[in-house]
């Protein structure tokens, strides 16, 4: 019902399979919310651009102990090269500019804290389906384990911030750092990662080299202008391809940084070489 006005306006057309007596279980509707958006979003874009319409099927039903979601479109299918690397944070087959690449791995990290599994089938050329399957339960989310393995308060953790203009990569990096049990803020503009340095104390900076209102490298000498010692403990995040000014900046300054793609085991490395 959320996208029905935007399904209609690209000729998609929806039906739906429900079984209205599916049990209860313990979720996060919003979360969840967000994967099934996701994966319908997805279908969406790639039956309009492979034929300018489109047939999407939504089915629901309990398999033993678990409800399963299935998501059936018509579009193009993906390549059997592709269907085991799209969960993985930043592969993305669009154009540059039209997508980071991190939605299904959102979707993923999502699916998995539930303590399910989503996963992708398809024939080239012939369609995709896309399964959610989610347990029957009524246990409620674990507690958030800090990195030393204990259960950690907030006042006792390692504070990030996460500077980025694109939400599904602040949201992928803000939900990997978390489920390690950094405590984690955000910003998506330099004026706001300013206002929050100015009035936090932050163990590390994660700070996005490109962003439209003021780039990191004017971020960063804003950054030390304020506090000289949080220098060393900026990390940029960077594409795989950087401009000469780019390298000549990280060679002047030295300053650390991380080229996508990257997973949450990386990041942990480079929070573990920076932060005492």
């Amino acid at each position: 019902e959320l996208r029905a006005y935007q399904l209609q306006m690209n000729n998609i057309q929806v039906d739906t399979d429900l079984d209205f007596d599916l049990p209860a279980t313990v979720a996060d509707g919003g979360q969840l919310q967000q994967v099934f958006m996701n994966i319908i979003a997805n279908a969406e874009s790639e039956m309009k651009a492979s034929h300018g319409k489109g047939n999407l099927i939504i089915e629901t039903r309990l398999t033993g102990d678990m409800i399963c979601i299935s998501f059936k479109d018509d579009g193009p299918g993906i390549p059997e090269d592709n269907l085991q690397r799209i969960f993985n944070p930043f592969f993305t087959t669009r154009e540059p500019g039209k997508g980071a690449g991190l939605g299904l791995s959102v979707c993923y990290g999502i699916v998995s804290e539930h303590g399910g599994r989503i996963w992708a089938e398809s024939e080239y050329g012939k369609g995709a389906t896309f399964f959610v399957e989610l347990p029957v339960t009524t246990k409620s989310p674990k507690p958030i384990m800090s990195p030393t393995g204990r259960e950690g308060t907030l006042e006792h953790s390692i504070k990030i911030i996460v500077v980025d203009d694109d939400e599904t990569v602040r949201t992928y990096i803000s939900r990997a750092l978390t489920n390690e049990g950094y405590l984690i803020d955000s910003a998506s503009t330099a004026r706001e990662a300013l206002d929050k340095i100015r009035n936090n104390r932050y163990s590390l900076i994660l700070l996005d080299i490109k962003m439209p209102d003021m780039d990191g490298k004017e971020l960063y000498n804003k950054i030390t202008e304020i506090a000289t010692s949080i220098a060393r403990r900026i990390v940029f995040i960077t594409g795989d391809i950087m401009g000469s000014d780019t390298q000549k900046f990280f060679e002047d300054t030295q300053a650390s940084y991380i080229t996508k793609p990257f997973d949450s085991g990386q990041l942990k490395e480079i929070i573990n070489l920076l932060v005492p």
